[in-house]
């Protein structure tokens, strides 16, 4: 009896841990802070330019994205990330920012990453009243979130190397908006204890002055920006989708949340860009439809 039941289970259990069922990680449980991750953002979030077999350009949504990485670099059993990323985020940053927002806080999530969610209110047409009064509104979506929220804020594109045709010299705001746009979000984030702002902008700034820093405990040198950043100079590589995620769970630690530490993140970025951009096919991502066609806006941010 007991070598039948053998033979019988086995197979099965060989034939499902092949389908990727959980059995890996069913002995330790991710701490609640990452049982279910949701995304909110733009096409940096939706994976810009990572997932050679979708054509952006035609607005077809990348499988392996902020979502995909968020899994594969969490350790222990948890919920496949809510992605509610949108690569049209430019085309109606209020509207999508509502619906969003919304939809990923009402999967009720442990966690909102939000790198790239304030990008549109600043960047865009308008002048400095209209780029505050977006934010304002967008951060007011945010309020609905009561757990966790990592926020990323502004980088600064000006003089920066960046293909025209996705980000226009006119969308891009002067240095002294995007200051007091930085210093909104801060001081936003500062009468709530459950947002963490994520200093994206002094990730980008290093990494255009060739200065050397770290992020999730990778040292990076002085030629990091060529590895990490796509061609047309506004959106990051695989790996560097990943030290963006790094930077923001830096924040995150910094913070000393309760039951997480680095021990439970995949955070090395060689290994994380390649479990993240293995065999996109199998990653359960929930946008897996084309989106609507891009036509005259640039592709994201």
């Amino acid at each position: 009896m007991r070598s039948l039941l053998f033979a019988v289970g086995l197979p099965l259990w060989l034939a499902l841990f092949a389908a990727g069922a959980p059995f890996a990680a069913s002995d330790v449980e991710a701490p609640a802070p990452l049982a279910k991750v949701a995304i909110v953002g733009a096409s940096v979030s939706a994976g810009y330019g990572l997932d050679p077999s979708a054509a952006p350009a035609l607005g077809e949504t990348s499988k392996v994205n902020l979502a995909r990485i968020v899994d594969a670099s969490i350790v222990g059993a948890h919920a496949m990330p809510i992605d509610q990323s949108d690569l049209m985020f430019f085309a109606a940053a209020k509207a999508t920012a509502k619906r969003s927002v919304k939809a990923a806080v009402a999967a009720k999530p442990s966690l909102v990453v939000a790198l790239d969610y304030v990008f549109w209110f600043g960047y865009g047409d308008g002048d400095p009243k209209q780029r505050l009064e977006r934010l304002a509104d967008g951060l007011r979506v945010l309020e609905s979130a009561r757990c966790p929220v990592l926020l990323g804020d502004f980088p600064d594109f000006n003089g920066a190397k960046v293909d025209p045709m996705m980000l226009p010299p006119s969308s891009i705001p002067s240095k002294d908006v995007l200051a007091k746009l930085n210093a909104a979000c801060r001081a936003w984030a500062q009468g709530r204890e459950n947002v963490i702002v994520v200093p994206v902008g002094e990730l980008f700034r290093k990494l255009a002055a060739g200065e050397t820093l770290e992020v999730g405990g990778n040292a990076l040198g002085a030629d990091a920006r060529a590895r990490l950043m796509q061609r047309d100079g506004l959106h990051p590589t695989l790996e560097g989708t990943c030290a963006l995620w790094a930077l923001a769970v830096d924040a995150w630690l910094a913070t000393k949340p309760p039951d997480v530490d680095a021990s439970a993140l995949l955070l090395e970025l060689g290994p994380l860009a390649a479990k993240a951009g293995a065999a996109p096919d199998a990653a359960g991502a929930s946008k897996s439809k084309p989106a609507q066609k891009l036509l005259e806006s640039p592709a994201g941010g």
